[in-house]
C-alpha cells in the first residue's frame, strides 16, 4: 500500500460530482454521467476496497485503516460511484499528532477511473477533514522510486519537507508476514495556506 482525490461536513461526506454528459450514443459510443459522493467508510466497504482481489493481500492494512477511523483517530474516505468504492485516502491524526501533522496515505483509485479527477478531490476532502481537526499541517510520503507522482502533489500545493526511511510489517489472509522497505521523500503542506492559489514552485528533494 503506499503511503500517501462541495463541501465536507464534519462526518467528511460529500456533495454528489459527476463526471461526463448525458448519455449520447453514437456509433456504438456512448458518454456517461457518473454521480461520485466522498463519503467515509463503513464495515461493509472493506471486502469490496480489495478490487477483486488486487488488493486482498493487504485485507490487514485496510482492516487497520478502518480501526483507527473507528477510534476517532484517522479517516477512511471513498469515493462512491453508484455504491462501488472507486477511490481511497486515508488519514492518520495519531502517528505524528505531537508535531502538528496529519499524515495522508494510501490514496488510490481504481484504474478505470483514473485522470478524471478523482484523486484530487479524495485529496480536497482529507484535507477539509485536516482542517476540521484544527491540525496545522498535512503530511504525506512519496516513494522515492515513484518520483513521477510529485507533480501532481506539487500543483496541490505540497512541499519537500525530509525523508523517511524505515519499514513496515503486515500480514496476507494467508498468514505470511510481509516486511515492506520504506524510503520515501516526505511532503507537507500548511493548512493555513489551502485556500491561496497554487504556485508553480518546484519541490528541493533530498538526494541522499
Amino acid at each position: 500500500m503506499a503511503t500517501a482525490h462541495r463541501r465536507t461536513g464534519t462526518s467528511g461526506t460529500g456533495a454528489n460530482g459527476r463526471f461526463g454528459t448525458e448519455a449520447r450514443e453514437e456509433d456504438g459510443h456512448a458518454t456517461l454521467a457518473l454521480p461520485v459522493t466522498i463519503r467515509p467508510a463503513k464495515q461493509d466497504d472493506l471486502p469490496t476496497l480489495e478490487w477483486y482481489g488486487l488488493h486482498s493481500p493487504h485485507r490487514e492494512i485496510i482492516a487497520g485503516a478502518f480501526r483507527l477511523q473507528e477510534r476517532g483517530d484517522g479517516a477512511m474516505l471513498l469515493a462512491d460511484v453508484n455504491g462501488f468504492p472507486v477511490g481511497q485516502i486515508c488519514i492518520d491524526f495519531l502517528r505524528k499528532r505531537p508535531s502538528g501533522r496529519a499524515t495522508l496515505w494510501a490514496l488510490r483509485v481504481f484504474q478505470p477511473f483514473r485522470r478524471l479527477g478523482l484523486g484530487v478531490r479524495l485529496v480536497r476532502a482529507a484535507e477539509r477533514l485536516v482542517v476540521q481537526r484544527g491540525v496545522p499541517f498535512a503530511e504525506l510520503g512519496v516513494d522515492r522510486d515513484n518520483a513521477g507522482v510529485l507533480p501532481f502533489y506539487e500543483r496541490l500545493g505540497y512541499e519537500h519537507c525530509g525523508r523517511e526511511r524505515g519499514q513496515f510489517l503486515y500480514h496476507t489472509p494467508e498468514g505470511r508476514l510481509v516486511r515492506v522497505a520504506i524510503d520515501q521523500w516526505l511532503l507537507q503542506k500548511r493548512m493555513a495556506e489551502a485556500a491561496k492559489p497554487e504556485g508553480g514552485r518546484g519541490l528541493r528533494l533530498a538526494t541522499d
